[in-house]
């Protein structure tokens, strides 16, 4: 995990301080060590005293800026370049099948480092890229063609925002990096609403292509097919059993190398099962935050003791409430009273894994959507029939990445922490989309998941009702008594967020 960013100036030279200060912004993300491409020069360092002379030189025509997380490989800094040097890419995540798609390029280009991001480039060059299996945002500029291409996962698990404006086009892994252009090149006042609302996100499973010869660009859709009719004809026990294999495989993929991940457990079904399942291949250790006498940490200790797992708990006092609003908030880069009470368990959980010296979590992000797990679902699947419940949990899955994976990992990646979401694994969503609606709601909802994990997990864990995170963790009590200790009632939650704009920005 790392961070990526760039400048492509359309007229005039724009100061090359402008793409480092971007860097810098975000280097909480990629603390080992970083690089920039600036125009016809690559710059490798691991302190940003040591280009200082570099803030003086002005960008003629592009940068590409990348701090790096380093998970995979030892020397993988990047930008990363083809053999002839004509394409570059910088990339924020993980390929899973890297291992594999080294065996069949290396028959034809040569590697440089032991990155799994090195294979993007040539499969670029194959014009194979569809057969990446895993979590990424990249930019690749290609010189010979002068395009520079930005493309994102399938479901968007992985970042990344961008602006077109007058005098230039920027991308980042964060909107902070570009709110910093904003202020400072165009002028802009600080003030987040209308920073956010010039900023746009690469959707999941899109590319995009800038042209740097007419600077203009396009967007291509749906670049990768995802089946819906997977397993749609199986019964029941066979429908759990591809299940049970592919959710296996997911988190194999996801801890393979690794000799211990972090589980953001809040001892409810999803995130339980992942911690199981990890448990099978390496060594794990769960996190659960809440506040006192919060049902998540309650569950989750059982759930530790029961499984013989290690586990750490953070219960939040009362001192400490108003120190991780304003953090999440600031993490997260808008203020939203769901987003941030369900951040700071994230947030905090992630803050104890850096402690930990841990670089990757696992969660269970993804499975309510999947599987129906809302109150809501049900009451569709009651009221409007299996069709219309297909087309909103469709729809949820695609939109999960504005609704929570950019706040997941901004979160995660506050405290240079890496966070992997096995339930997004393309094989595991392609079987969940294909099996009937029946299968997943009936006495309980999720009910085939719940079928699968009662095979490893405790009965009271495996069919424990679902409760929303805000609410098991007290996440959103927490920001009711800091607003009301600032002088916010509950009918002026309102004017408690508009301060939090101001904090964050400022």
């Amino acid at each position: 995990m790392c961070s990526i960013s760039g400048i492509i100036v359309k007229e005039n030279p724009i100061s090359g301080k402008y793409s480092i200060d971007m860097m810098k912004i975000l280097k909480h993300r990629g603390r080992d060590s970083s690089g920039l491409l600036i125009d016809e020069d690559v710059i490798y360092f691991e302190k940003f005293d040591d280009i200082k002379d570099i803030e003086k030189e002005e960008i003629k025509n592009i940068t590409l800026g990348h701090n790096r997380l380093a998970i995979v490989g030892r020397y993988g800094t990047q930008p990363i370049s083809n053999e002839d040097e004509s394409v570059w890419v910088v990339c924020n995540g993980e390929i899973y099948n890297y291992i594999e798609l080294r065996d069949y390029l290396k028959q034809n280009h040569e590697f440089r480092t032991d990155s799994d991001n090195e294979v993007i480039i040539h499969l670029y060059e194959e014009e194979k890229l569809n057969e990446i299996d895993g979590d990424y945002a990249f930019a690749i500029y290609d010189k010979s063609k002068n395009i520079v291409m930005l493309a994102r996962d399938t479901f968007g698990v992985k970042p990344l925002f961008y602006i077109d404006r007058e005098k230039y086009f920027a991308f980042a892994s964060e909107r902070k990096a570009l709110w910093h252009l904003l202020i400072n090149i165009d002028g802009l006042d600080k003030d987040l609403d209308l920073l956010n609302k010039e900023i746009k996100r690469i959707n999941p499973n899109s590319q995009l292509i800038y042209y740097l010869d007419d600077d203009r660009f396009e967007i291509i859709d749906e670049f990768k097919q995802i089946k819906s009719n997977y397993i749609s004809q199986h019964d029941y026990t066979t429908a759990k059993e591809y299940l049970d294999k592919a959710l296996k495989r997911a988190v194999l993929k996801r801890v393979r190398g690794l000799d211990k991940v972090g589980i953001i457990c809040s001892g409810g079904v999803d995130s339980s099962l992942i911690a199981k399942l990890s448990s099978l291949y390496c060594d794990v250790i769960l996190y659960a935050v809440g506040i006192e006498n919060s049902e998540d940490i309650i569950y989750a200790e059982r759930l530790a003791r029961d499984l013989n797992l290690p586990i750490r708990k953070k219960i939040i006092s009362e001192k400490e409430y108003e120190k991780y609003v304003f953090k999440v908030a600031k993490a997260i880069d808008e203020v939203d009273l769901m987003k941030i009470g369900v951040g700071i368990p994230m947030y905090i959980a992630s803050e104890m894994a850096s402690e930990d010296g841990l670089k990757v979590v696992l969660s269970g992000q993804g499975a309510d959507e999947l599987f129906g797990g809302y109150a809501r679902y049900e009451r569709i699947f009651r009221e409007k029939g299996v069709e219309k419940l297909k087309e909103e949990l469709l729809k949820d899955i695609k939109n999960l990445h504005a609704v929570n994976l950019e706040r997941d990992d901004h979160c995660t990646m506050a405290n240079g922490v890496e966070l992997r979401v096995p339930f997004l694994d393309e094989e595991v969503v392609e079987i969940a989309l294909s099996i009937p609606v029946e299968y997943k709601i009936s006495e309980l909802r999720k009910k085939i998941l719940r079928d699968v994990a009662s095979k490893y997990l405790p009965d009271y864990i495996a069919f424990r009702p679902k409760k929303a995170a805000q609410y098991g963790s007290g996440g959103e009590k927490i920001i009711y008594k800091v607003a009301k200790k600032l002088g916010y009632s509950k009918k002026k939650i309102n004017e408690f967020l508009d301060l939090l704009k101001k904090k964050i920005v400022s």
